[in-house]
């Protein structure tokens, strides 16, 4: 029985590992693809909407805007929709500063992001459609290289890649920091063989014709780009087209955040499941290692973890067992309260991994949903 035991928990620990260690290895296996470039004369370029949602962004919305405007002109065909979602802090007042240039929505009730998405799209005629967040920085020639590859009309949607400025004001942001760091590698990986399984919200864009409005309850970002995927068409990352966002610094904040986050990833899952099971095994094989099997990480773990004890006790002792257990806890929380760096980020890691599994939980069992969700405070400069 304990070989049984032990067993079960190598088998856990393996799928719990593999979206980050065992999934990217195996991706090499694959042939790359390479996609057609379009042109970068001006002159060529597609038109495109610029699609924007701000809540209560007044501190950091007008350097945002500014930027926007300035990457919109450098592109050329482009024009810039916001969507004001019921602020409440002066964020409104900024924007119409900017009216002779923005195509502005202000709703004075909360709708939430994606509602207000929605309503964006309706507003112009672009045939590619970009979406991008209102916390988020980046360089003046940024456009160009998104619009590049749909040169291929195999590509549906093209995302930036987001590097989290900030990693080193806590340990928090610097676990965070890491993490999006692994995820962009191995989205760099995805893009060059079987694509992208999915986007997020940073900055992205996709073809019109692929656009199916998402439901206001979800989340529009992983809902638009799996809707591209399920229609066949590939997502790719740009490696010249880069974002600058600033990570939670508090752990607790990250927490609320990797909540919701699940919470809403597993909602966008549940609703387009008919379709994605239908995907290519290729692309069917990113979609459970990168998306479901992670988001079910802190309960492989646990599994894991449960199964190695008996293991464990057989070996050990039942003594010995509890002493390490009770004595690495205490261990942990001391070296955290001293602010021992290594303790704090694992202290970090853990409550991520938290997070994850009361997100999982929201969706699976209460049917809870994001339609609308306060920021953290220290994601905005």
């Amino acid at each position: 029985m304990i070989g049984v035991y032990a067993i079960a928990a190598v088998l856990l620990l393996v799928l719990a590992v593999h979206p980050f260690l065992i999934y990217p290895a195996t991706l090499r296996l694959f042939p790359r693809r390479a996609p057609a470039i379009l042109s970068q004369n001006g002159a060529e370029r597609p038109p495109l909407a610029i699609c924007m949602s701000a809540y209560n962004e007044a501190r950091s919305i007008r350097p945002r805007l500014e930027r926007l405007i300035e990457a919109a002109q450098a592109y050329g065909p482009a024009t810039i929709h916001v969507y004001a979602d019921g602020p409440r802090d002066g964020t409104i007042e900024i924007l119409r500063e900017y009216a002779d240039r923005i195509d502005l929505i202000v709703s004075h009730e909360r709708k939430g992001k994606t509602a207000g998405m929605n309503l964006l799209v309706t507003r112009s005629t672009a045939g590619l459609l970009m979406f991008t967040d209102a916390n988020v920085m980046h360089d003046v020639d940024v456009i160009a290289p998104l619009i590049a590859p749909f040169a291929d009309p195999d590509v549906g949607c093209v995302s930036a890649r987001l590097v989290y400025s900030n990693p080193d004001d806590s340990p928090a942001a610097a676990t965070g920091a890491a993490y999006w760091r692994a995820e962009e590698a191995i989205k760099a990986i995805e893009s060059g063989t079987v694509g992208l399984i999915g986007v997020d919200g940073a900055m992205f864009v996709l073809r019109r014709e692929l656009h199916r409005p998402p439901p206001p309850h979800l989340i529009d970002d992983l809902y638009l780009s799996l809707v591209v995927l399920a229609q066949g068409k590939r997502l790719l990352s740009s490696p010249d087209a880069l974002v600058y966002e600033r990570s939670a610094t508090e752990a607790e904040e990250e927490l609320v955040r990797k909540r919701r986050i699940a919470c809403q990833a597993i909602n966008v899952h549940r609703a387009l499941w008919p379709e994605l099971r239908r995907l290519p095994w290729p692309a069917l094989y990113g979609y459970a290692s990168h998306r479901m099997l992670k988001w079910v990480t802190p309960f492989l773990l646990l599994g894991a973890l449960l199964c190695a004890l008996p293991v464990a006790v057989a070996l050990l002792g039942l003594e010995w067992v509890l002493g390490l257990a009770v004595g690495g806890t205490i261990a942990l929380g001391a070296a955290h309260a001293l602010r021992i760096g290594v303790a704090q980020r694992v202290v970090a890691a853990l409550l991520s991994l938290f997070g994850v599994a009361l997100g999982v939980i929201d969706s699976v069992w209460s049917g809870k949903t994001y339609a609308v969700w306060q920021p953290a405070e220290s994601v905005r400069e």
